[in-house]
C-alpha cells in the first residue's frame, strides 16, 4: 500500500479527504485496466496515463467522481505510485 497527500482536499461520500491510499492491484484489475507502462526502444519506461486513470479511483477505493476532483500534480503523483506497483523501482 502507499499513500499519498493530496495537495488540495477531494470530497468522498461527501466528507473531505487530503490522504489517499492506493493497494496493488489484483490480478483481474490487471487484466481490465492492463500496464499502465510501456518500455522504448531506448529502455525507457513511459508512463500510459489513461490506463493510471482507469487504477486510480479502483486502488483508492475512491469513486470516479471524487478522482475527478484531484489536481494534474496529485494525478500524477498517484499514476507514478500506480506504475511503482508493477517496477522494481518508481519512475
Amino acid at each position: 500500500m502507499t499513500k499519498i497527500t493530496l495537495t488540495r482536499e477531494i470530497t468522498v461520500s461527501g466528507e473531505p479527504i487530503i490522504e489517499l491510499t492506493l493497494r496493488e492491484p489484483t490480478y483481474d484489475e490487471m487484466a481490465s485496466c492492463g500496464i499502465p507502462f510501456t518500455i522504448t526502444e531506448d529502455g525507457e519506461v513511459k508512463m500510459d496515463l489513461k490506463s493510471t486513470l482507469r487504477y486510480l479511483p479502483i486502488l483508492a477505493g475512491i469513486p470516479p467522481s471524487s478522482a475527478k476532483q484531484m489536481t494534474p500534480k496529485d494525478i500524477m503523483t498517484a499514476s507514478m505510485s500506480i506504475v511503482s506497483f508493477f517496477t522494481a523501482s518508481a519512475v
